[in-house]
């Protein structure tokens, strides 16, 4: 097959056809390096990038890197808004535009929500909270332009990363924290009715403006809503019809009427039993495949999901990629590969983001790997 440009190579394998080889990304909000193990791959290649977040600890990748590990993608990351200024405190937290606090202890290498400020709330405080005006102009400045020169000037597939929480983790990640919200959806539906019915309203706002800039420009739209852990899904399939996809179905299928793109869900763990209902709401593309999550087997997703979904991520992040060797990596990339290749229907990537304590050389291994194994057609050349 002729050589093909990164966008037509995503979108092949987003139409679950086969191009010339697997497409590959890194860098979106949920794809990207953290700080600490991008600083490692910088003197294990012997370069001086300055280290750039986006967001907390999650690295906007120098273009030089991206070109060497061939990737095919490029991030339009949606803006903080105008009316909201990050400032750390004192004791290393900052409070955000929905505001939840959110901490880094110096032990720690991660930023947790520490304090959940709808977590005694009723339904009447609902109606009072000063939430984020989806309509600040500061999210959207000079995102077309941007676009609008990756589309005309670049050949790489262009993914629209909205770095904001989902419907349903919005509440028990941040907002209301997770004992309170999850004892609310058995005993307090009528609250988690009425916090999904706003949280709707403000993401569908935010998404308009969103996709009114870029939404004609781009190929791929990422939204998020973790449902899983690790041994399996946070709530029951029964509550998640009742409580959670409907909500999902609004936006999503707003989203969906204001774009071609292909819709990105990010969602954790153990997902398995969703994958009807995610389908049938309009879900294109799946990530991270968690493939060390129970019921995550990527054989069998193929198998069972292959033709309506495609997975994006697959390579272990929890045990192979930290604590593997080079050679074990190459095995996990040429294992995922052969499962998850054949047909189309593959982006390949690490399973989230890339954390702390993985090795520079198991990094550079698996994109390296990615392009030894990939290329078209891989069902003749994985072998058993």
């Amino acid at each position: 097959m002729t050589r093909l440009t990164p966008r037509e190579r995503l979108q092949m394998a987003l139409n679950h056809q086969e191009p010339d080889r697997l497409p590959l990304d890194l860098g979106g909000f949920v794809t990207t390096i953290e700080t600490d193990p991008f600083n490692d791959p910088k003197k294990y290649m012997g370069k001086n990038w300055e280290t750039t977040c986006f967001l907390r600890d999650h690295v906007k990748i120098p273009e030089e890197l991206l070109r060497y590990w061939e990737i095919d993608t490029r991030y339009v990351r949606m803006k903080p808004p105008q009316k909201w200024k990050l400032r750390i405190d004192a004791d290393h937290s900052y409070v955000d535009e929905w505001g939840t606090r959110w901490k880094k202890p110096g032990s720690s290498l991660y930023w947790d929500p520490v304090e959940h400020p709808l977590k005694s709330a009723s339904i009447e405080d609902l109606e009072k909270y000063p939430w984020p005006d989806p309509n600040d102009p500061g999210r959207t400045e000079g995102l077309r332009e941007e676009a609008k020169r990756l589309r005309q000037e670049t050949n790489f597939a262009i993914v629209a990363d909205a770095p904001a929480l989902g419907l349903f983790e919005s509440g028990w990640v941040t907002l209301r924290g997770a004992e309170q919200h999850f004892v609310d959806m058995v005993l307090n539906k009528p609250f988690i009715k009425a916090l999904m019915e706003i949280l709707t309203d403000i993401h569908i706002q935010i998404f308009k403006n969103y996709l009114t800039a870029v939404g004609d420009l781009i190929d791929v739209i990422f939204v998020a809503d973790d449902l899983g852990a690790e041994n399996g899904p946070l709530i029951s399939l029964a509550t998640y019809r009742e409580l959670v996809k409907p909500y999902e179905k609004r936006l999503w299928g707003f989203i969906k009427e204001h774009t071609d793109a292909k819709l990105f869900l990010h969602c954790c763990g153990s997902i398995k039993k969703f994958f009807p209902d995610l389908i049938e709401i309009g879900v294109d593309i799946i990530n991270p495949v968690q493939v060390a999550a129970r019921d995550m087997d990527s054989k069998e997703l193929k198998a069972e999901f292959g033709r309506k979904l495609t997975f994006w991520g697959g390579i272990d992040t929890q045990e192979v990629l930290p604590f593997g060797t080079p050679d074990e990596v190459e095995d996990e990339v040429r294992k995922r590969i052969g499962d998850l290749g054949p047909g189309g229907g593959f982006v390949l990537t690490a399973v989230h983001n890339i954390q702390a304590g993985v090795k520079p050389e198991n990094i550079l291994r698996m994109y390296e790997a990615a392009r030894k194994y990939g290329t078209y057609p891989i069902i003749s050349r994985m072998g058993p």
